[in-house]
C-alpha cells in the first residue's frame, strides 16, 4: 500500500481516554496550504553500553521520539484564531466590528486529529497539543497564514498515535 497525498485533516474536541470521535462528529480544520502538511520523526536518543576495552556496545537503550505534524493553514478567522492560537473574541463594539483580541496568556484546549489522505493510510490522535502560530507575509504577493505543530499526547487507554486502511473492512 502507498500512501499519499492528504485529502484533508479534521478536528475535534479531545478525547484524553483514548476514543477517537466519530468522524461524521469533526469539522474540517480549513483549507491546508499547498504543500506544507508533514507528519515527521525525530531521531532516537540513543544510550549505549560498552564493556570496557571494546569498541561495539553490549547494549543499545533507544528513547524513541513521537512523530508530530505540521502544516499551515490559509482561512483563519477569527473563531479559528480563537480555537488554535488563542485569545478571546470580542463582540462588535462602538467600533461596529468583531475583533481578536490577544495576550499570550490564553490556554488553548487539547483537540483530536484526523489526517486523511488521498490514498492509503489515514492518521488519527485522539489527545493532539497544538502550538499554532502566525506566519503573515503582507506583501503584495504574500498570505496569510497560520503555521501548525501537533503532538500527539498521551492517552488513558491504547496509543497516541495511530494509522489505519480506511478501505479495510
Amino acid at each position: 500500500m502507498i500512501t499519499i497525498g492528504l485529502s484533508e485533516i479534521k478536528v475535534a474536541p479531545a478525547a484524553p481516554n483514548g476514543t477517537m470521535p466519530q468522524e461524521s462528529a469533526m469539522t474540517k480544520i480549513g483549507k491546508t496550504y499547498k504543500d506544507t502538511a508533514k507528519i515527521s520523526q525525530e531521531q532516537a536518543e540513543v544510550t549505549e553500553h560498552f564493556e570496557e576495552g571494546r569498541s561495539a556496545p553490549e547494549v543499545l537503550k533507544k528513547n524513541k521520539k513521537i512523530p508530530k505534524l505540521t502544516f499551515s493553514i490559509m482561512d483563519a478567522d477569527i473563531d479559528a484564531l480563537v480555537a488554535y492560537i488563542g485569545g478571546t473574541k470580542v463582540p462588535k463594539g462602538s467600533g461596529g466590528k468583531t475583533k481578536w483580541a490577544f495576550d499570550g496568556n490564553e490556554p488553548v484546549e487539547n483537540k483530536a486529529i484526523l489526517v486523511k489522505s488521498e490514498q492509503g493510510l489515514n492518521f488519527e490522535i485522539p489527545n493532539a497539543d497544538i502550538e499554532a502560530v502566525i506566519d503573515a507575509d503582507m506583501s503584495a504577493k504574500g498570505i496569510f497564514l497560520v503555521n501548525f505543530t501537533v503532538t500527539p499526547c498521551a492517552v488513558a487507554t491504547g496509543k497516541a498515535l495511530r494509522a489505519y486502511d480506511p478501505k479495510e473492512t
